[in-house]
């Protein structure tokens, strides 16, 4: 071997040493890479979960309004329905929106039985509507108050529901029709009118008629009309008291107020003393001053007055005995006066 390839020789030795070292090492080191990389990507610890708040409160009470389509043709029914979602100790139930419905026609309509859902009771009311002109539509929304578990007033309510009619499909074949064509009536038969003359004695009759009567009421009208009397008017009055009862229920206090108004009243028609709206002083000291009445007539009138007023205003309860004798005195009084009237003026007892 010569001077050049020893010296060869020795240089390529070492870097063969190197070359057979580099491929275990590169090795070893891509190793730790992969292993480096690998404890990168392992997932970390989770982080805790934020705290779950309180649950929202539910309401006591749900509304819903709904229908079954939002869009129907004129003439197909849909169906309109209100849901109510309750608590079961709260009492309350869904009202009729029927005659809030406008421009739909309801064909038909119900309830649904009430069911348990999820511990609430729910119930609904169905409505079934037509339409019988495309557009657009506004079913009603309902608002219901109740009394909450907690004794507050308050109030569920459902939004309105908006409802689009489209114009009637079209023919889809032979033999079909759009739902707004109907099929025609059956033949009516028509009666030939009345003969004329049988019109024309008709309104000769109708004519007399009307001339008769309008004859009578022209001669009623002309017929003066005498106002009724004040003793006629006492009977009037006295028989609708009796007629109300009160004595047949011992309700003596009352009968005896009536009958205290009727003779008040009977003085102010037949002697001008204005007692009807008078206190008993005004009313006896009217009395005294009258040159109208009788000194009799002056006594018994007071009699009347003042034995009837701690009824009135004492809260003294008559018996049956006492309301009777009152009543035959106010008959006897008017009958007096009546009497004494058709003599002449009541200025003295002998009148």
């Amino acid at each position: 071997m010569g001077n050049r390839e020893r010296k060869r020789a020795e240089k390529s030795g070492p870097l063969q040493n190197a070359r057979r070292l580099s491929g275990p090492v590169l090795y070893l080191i891509l190793g730790a890479l992969v292993l480096l990389g690998a404890g990168a990507c392992k997932p970390g610890p989770k982080a805790p979960a934020p705290p779950a708040g309180p649950p929202s409160e539910r309401p006591a009470v749900e509304l819903r309004a709904e229908v079954d389509r939002a869009e129907v043709a004129a003439g197909e029914p849909v169906v309109y329905r209100i849901v109510l979602n309750a608590d079961p100790t709260v009492s309350v139930s869904l009202p009729d929106v029927g005659p809030r419905i406008q421009g739909l026609r309801i064909v038909d309509m119900g309830e649904d039985a009430a069911r348990n859902v999820e511990g609430r009771r729910e119930s609904g009311r169905w409505y079934r509507l037509e339409a019988d002109l495309s557009g657009s539509y506004v079913l009603p929304g309902v608002k219901l108050p109740y009394t909450g578990p907690d004794g507050k007033e308050t109030s569920a309510e459902a939004e309105p529901v908006f409802l689009k009619v489209l114009p009637p499909k079209p023919v889809s074949g032979a033999g079909e029709k759009p739902a707004d064509i109907r099929d025609l009536k059956p033949l009516v038969e028509i009666r030939r009118p009345l003969p004329v003359r049988w019109i024309l004695a008709a309104s000769v009759l109708l004519a007399a008629a009307g001339a008769i009567g309008l004859l009578f009421w022209r001669r009623r009208r002309r017929q003066p009309r005498v106002p009724p009397t004040a003793e006629e008017l006492v009977q009037k009055e006295l028989a609708d008291l009796d007629a109300s009862g009160l004595v047949e229920e011992e309700r003596f206090r009352e009968y005896v107020f009536g009958l205290s108004l009727v003779f008040r009243r009977y003085l102010e028609r037949k002697f001008g003393i204005p007692a009807a709206e008078q206190t008993t002083e005004e009313v006896l000291q009217g009395l005294r001053s009258s040159q109208r009445m009788g000194e009799d007539f002056k006594r018994a009138a007071r009699a009347f007055l003042e034995s009837t007023d701690p009824v009135k205003y004492r809260g003294l309860a008559p018996d049956r005995r006492e309301t009777e004798t009152w009543r035959a005195e106010l008959v006897s009084f008017v009958q007096r006066a009546a009497a004494a009237s058709e003599a002449g003026p009541l200025l003295s007892e002998a009148a």
